[in-house]
């Protein structure tokens, strides 16, 4: 409106509300007093201008306005005066706004401060409520991880009051649950910056003997702001000695297997070698029978016990992949040459590739003792007939075929085989042993390697199963990796263990090549022998008195520039030992009970120069007797 009181423009709620044309209202000369009270006008004519002519504004003035059907209507008026442009007198803007909506509201305020201020008491009870009686020890902190407020189970469980900590402030030195490893200092300013948190692994107190997991949970008020932090802990304990105790019977039983293989393999080397010694003997047809007989019977159980032992050391996860270069030809000729005594007295033909003579990298004693697992359940389940080993490589891939024509199976029961102690008789007259571990170790150990086993097979029609698992080529030539066809002979060998029989069996076997045989009792012996001179070969045992095997080992090829070659020959052979003694040096690592071939081979593997050219005795050796 002008200054004057002339109204130049109205909305539509006004113009409805006064009876005017909505829009601009110059051509009508109507005045706002015009629409006004008659004590109205006088306001208007006094404070209102005063008002205006003082501030240029008008806040809050109560008037009454007289509406369109003649009836009266209080509302609240503010106006401001605007500066005219281009010389052009100034103006007023009015706002309008009836007044029981206005005073409704100014009503309201109070009320709603009060109904929110409820609110947030209630919601604090809530949270006082689940602080104090969380089943969890529980501690709430404001932003600045001053303590508000404590569970009961936290007073219970540290044994505490809450007035002790309410009040407090929480850092990383003072924290009540106490773990010197972990940053609550960092933990904190995420928490308060919005970020939950909870550990990964149970942490150790130190302020009692307990193990808790924790969690770190950032509390909001009503605005969404963190208003601090919610402390909680799970007490472990229980968890965490159980996990120990567990652990600690795993390692019992590791080392009570580890023990049960020393303690009967070493007794079945003194009986089973000299049997294979005197079976080269010409015998009579039924003492040959007989000593057929019992080895057949050893090897079958030295074969249970190194699946046991495997099994438990793959379940245990004691597996760690060793590649190298690996003749497929010259594997799949050990894994036939382990198995052959299974076909013995039986008619049945075992028969290994004949056009595969490639180099791969791989893990070869894993992928023997699964082939062997695989070859020997082929000769268990065919009476009669043939069970053949067949290998093919294209470059990226390699894979294995048993193929035997025995009883079979329903192929769809394969995966159930595969499981640990399953037998596919269970009956007291089935003709089959074994302890149904067999399969499951193949299967355990190729999937290790990445690979898997697959099987066809129809009942009473034979089966095929395939070991399917990558394998590049290698770089070494076959050369490289095939055995001599026969060991050195006269050889200076220093025999190592602490079986008496263990030795008079090495003895024997090493006759067969003019040997020169030094005995040793432990590996303390070992090591001053191998100082006062100089082998071609060492065999040493692992297990025994005084000093064992590995260290002997670590020993003397600490003290020698050009140290003899090892073959260890141990009762402990589960794939850990196994490595861990080709750590210590081990050129080659057997198992008891050995046997005179598979001895003879491990030696052409390892020295197949002839022994004319083996270094002069004490040559190569540092200073260790002057020393």
């Amino acid at each position: 409106m002008t200054i004057e009181g002339r109204l130049l423009w109205v909305n539509d709620y006004l113009s409805a509300l006064l009876g005017l044309a909505p829009g601009r209202a110059e051509t009508d000369g109507r005045r706002l007093l015009d629409h006004l009270t008659p004590a109205s006008r006088i306001l208007v004519q006094t404070r209102f201008r005063q008002e205006l002519a003082l501030g240029g504004r008008v806040e809050e003035l109560a008037l009454d306005v007289v509406t369109a059907d003649g009836s009266r209507l209080p509302v609240m008026v503010n106006a401001a005066q605007l500066a005219g442009e281009a010389g052009a007198p100034p103006r007023i803007t009015l706002s309008i706004s009836r007044a029981p909506v206005r005073r409704a509201y100014e009503a309201e305020v109070p009320l709603a401060k009060r109904r929110a201020e409820a609110e947030r008491e209630a919601a604090a009870a809530v949270i006082a409520a689940f602080v104090r009686h969380s089943p969890v020890p529980l501690v709430m902190t404001d932003q600045d991880l001053v303590v508000t407020r404590v569970s009961h189970a936290w007073e219970q469980f540290y044994r505490r009051d809450a007035a002790e900590i309410v009040g407090r402030r929480i850092d990383a030195r003072s924290d009540p649950r106490g773990s010197a490893d972990t940053a609550w200092a960092d933990i904190y300013a995420r928490g308060l910056a919005g970020e939950s948190l909870s550990s990964d692994r149970p942490v150790r107190s130190v302020h009692r003997d307990m193990w808790f997991e924790w969690a770190v949970i950032p509390w909001r008020d009503a605005q969404g702001e963190v208003g601090g932090l919610l402390l909680m802990n799970f007490d472990v304990t229980a968890l965490v000695q159980a996990r120990d105790a567990a652990t600690a019977a795993d390692g019992a039983k590791t080392r009570f297997l580890a023990n049960l293989s020393h303690e009967l393999r070493t007794p079945m080397n003194g009986v089973l070698a000299p049997i294979a010694l005197i079976r080269r003997l010409d015998l009579p047809s039924e003492a040959r029978d007989h000593l057929d007989g019992v080895a057949r019977a050893g090897a079958d159980l030295a074969r249970s016990l190194t699946t046991l032992l495997d099994f438990s050391q793959l379940e245990n996860g004691d597996f760690a992949t060793q590649v190298g270069p690996v003749s497929v030809r010259k594997l799949c000729d050990d894994v036939l040459a382990d198995c052959a005594d299974l076909a013995d007295g039986r008619n049945l033909v075992l028969n290994g590739p004949s056009d595969v003579d490639v180099v791969v990298l791989a893990d070869e004693d894993a992928l023997k003792r699964i082939l062997v697992q695989l070859v020997s359940n082929g000769l268990k389940f065919t009476p009669a007939g043939e069970v053949s080993l067949e290998a093919r490589h294209d470059g990226e891939t390699l894979m294995f075929t048993v193929a035997d024509t025995g009883s079979g199976f329903d192929a769809a029961e394969f995966s159930t085989l595969l499981q640990p102690f399953h037998q596919r008789d269970a009956s007291r007259t089935r003709r089959h042993g074994g302890m149904g571990l067999g399969l499951a170790l193949a299967q355990g150990l190729a999937a290790r390697l990445d690979g898997a086993l697959s099987a066809e097979s129809v009942p009473g029609r034979g089966s095929r199963i395939r070991l399917r698992l990558p394998a590049a080529s290698a770089e070494a030539s076959i050369a490289d990796v095939r055995e001599p066809e026969a060991p050195p002979s006269a050889l200076r060998v220093l025999a190592v263990d602490d079986h008496p029989a263990n030795l008079a069996v090495l003895t024997a076997i090493l006759s067969s090549l003019d040997a020169e045989v030094v005995l040793a009792g432990d590996g303390l012996q070992a090591v001053e022998a191998a100082r006062a001179a100089r082998f071609d070969l060492i065999l040493m045992d692992i297990q025994m008195p005084v000093m064992d095997g590995l260290t002997a080992m670590r020993a003397i090829r600490a003290e020698h520039a050009n140290p003899p070659p090892i073959i260890v020959i141990s009762a402990n052979v589960s794939r850990p030992e196994i490595i861990e003694a080709r750590l210590a040096g081990a050129a080659e690592v057997l198992g008891k009970p050995v046997s005179a071939l598979g001895l003879l081979r491990a030696i052409a593997t390892t020295i197949p120069q002839p022994a004319d050219d083996r270094p002069s005795e004490q040559s190569g050796d540092r200073d260790a007797q002057s020393a």
